[in-house]
């Protein structure tokens, strides 16, 4: 297998990518008109998007795909430090990717839930904790104030630990769920 990435491979990682970030914002629709839900979303989102980071690995399956996508996938997100986890994912993937004493589907299923748990720290967490006057404003304008005062007190520490865990480990279905689906399309 030739290491090197060729235009034809990063035009899939990028494809892959695009199908990431759209629907890293299309799952949470169904999410947004009640503050309960839309703050679990990231949970439904670590089920699906394990589909087209396994795209990535078993499609292309080359040195720094996973990189290149994960830093498209920060892109998509356009904060800074949501850029910065996700270049952070993707060269943890790639380590993970290389390491001889992991099978590739647990290289892939570890970084895949390292992916997701950064997606969440950088683009809940961090938000979040920077910008908590800003982000209560803006929801307040987008859905209204008690959409916004609801959301402001289910957003507790604790509950952000429990969502954590729970986008953990529901990335780790998602990525069984995204093995069997690439195991019948691609052995």
């Amino acid at each position: 297998m030739k290491e090197q990435l060729k235009i034809k491979d990063l035009v899939l990682v990028a494809a892959f990518a695009v199908l990431g970030v759209m629907m890293m914002y299309l799952l949470p629709m169904p999410f947004i008109f009640s503050p309960y839900t839309i703050l679990i979303s990231p949970i439904f989102q670590a089920l699906f998007l394990s589909i087209p980071f396994f795209l990535v690995a078993t499609k292309v399956n080359k040195k720094w795909a996973l990189f290149i996508y994960c830093l498209i996938w920060g892109l998509g997100g356009m904060m800074p430090y949501y850029i910065a986890v996700m270049v952070l994912a993707g060269l943890i993937a790639e380590y993970l990717r290389n390491k001889q004493d992991l099978s590739r589907y647990n290289s892939l299923s570890i970084s895949f839930a390292i992916a997701m748990l950064m997606h969440y720290v950088g683009g809940t967490i961090i938000p979040y904790l920077l910008t908590k006057g800003a982000e209560f404003e803006m929801i307040k304008q987008m859905y209204g104030e008690d959409y916004a005062l609801k959301m402001q007190s289910l957003k507790t520490i604790p509950f952000m630990i429990m969502v954590t865990i729970a986008v953990v480990v529901c990335s780790f279905v998602g990525s069984y769920l995204a093995k069997k689906l690439l195991k019948k399309h691609f052995s």
